[in-house]
């Protein structure tokens, strides 16, 4: 069995880049084969939610699937033996009650949201299920001043969090991010840190990347300024090339090192 037992991937920007024909690469085909055939496993981890996800996934045409799904950067979904994406209940459960709690206590910030996105014309109101759940912005420089507006209004909302993605935010609990849900997931299997590589290009990647929940993260050529950054404080790999080839470069790296 390889050292590295799970590798927990972003898919937009990191498996696909944006735009693309949203295929697998053979290079990093070739590493799902080798690392399945080995006892590897796989979970996709990403800002997407369940329906969008699978979708993308069945796009990807990857020669082997993921044994997990882990979206909208909290959720947790296994594939059963008849091929289903069934919930981790637990986890999920938890995770549902907590937002729903922080979110029926944030009253107070969303009326402000909404008079403030009434103003703004760059600023929409994503909704699910009739509730405010994030915004969209038309433009990332647009997204980066809302974000340090957002920061001082939610600085005295110790649970109050957001997971950002280009032109995307999505209003979160501070204790769910792709890192926790990684670190759920590692808990639930008996993985150990140190046999995870994790690999993500934006903002909301970041938790999975600074070496807590990931002993190798690494990152694409074309992952933004923080997330290299951030890879490299960790002791990770920020590869060559780009999206999935990227992943495969650095997965090889990991092989590499650890076999001097």
């Amino acid at each position: 069995m390889s050292h590295l037992r799970l590798l927990s991937t972003d898919f937009d920007g990191t498996l696909i880049e944006h735009f693309s024909h949203g295929r697998c690469t053979a290079d990093f085909a070739d590493v799902l084969r080798h690392h399945k055939k080995h006892g590897g496993v796989w979970a996709v981890n990403t800002g997407r939610g369940l329906v969008h996800a699978i979708e993308g996934v069945e796009k990807f045409q990857a020669p082997v699937q993921p044994d997990f799904l882990l979206t909208n950067e909290r959720e947790i979904f296994h594939r059963s033996s008849d091929g289903r994406w069934m919930p981790e209940k637990g986890w999920n459960q938890t995770c549902y009650e907590r937002h729903d709690e922080l979110f029926e206590n944030s009253q107070a910030l969303f009326d402000w949201l909404r008079s403030h996105a009434d103003l703004r014309p760059g600023i929409s109101i994503a909704e699910e299920d009739g509730r405010i759940c994030g915004v969209i912005t038309s433009t990332e420089s647009e997204m980066a001043e809302f974000v340090d507006l957002l920061e001082k209004k939610i600085a005295l909302l110790p649970d109050f969090s957001y997971q950002r993605n280009t032109i995307y935010l999505r209003f979160a609990h501070r204790d769910y991010h792709k890192g926790s849900a990684l670190g759920e997931l590692c808990r639930v299997l008996g993985i150990r840190h140190d046999e995870v590589l994790a690999a993500g290009d934006h903002f909301n990647d970041l938790p999975m990347l600074d070496g807590r929940f990931a002993a190798y993260p690494c990152c694409p050529s074309n992952a933004i300024p923080e997330v290299r950054e951030t890879v490299l404080a960790a002791g990770g790999h920020v590869a060559s090339l780009p999206a999935a080839n990227g992943v495969a470069e650095s997965w090889r790296f990991f092989h590499t090192e650890h076999n001097k």
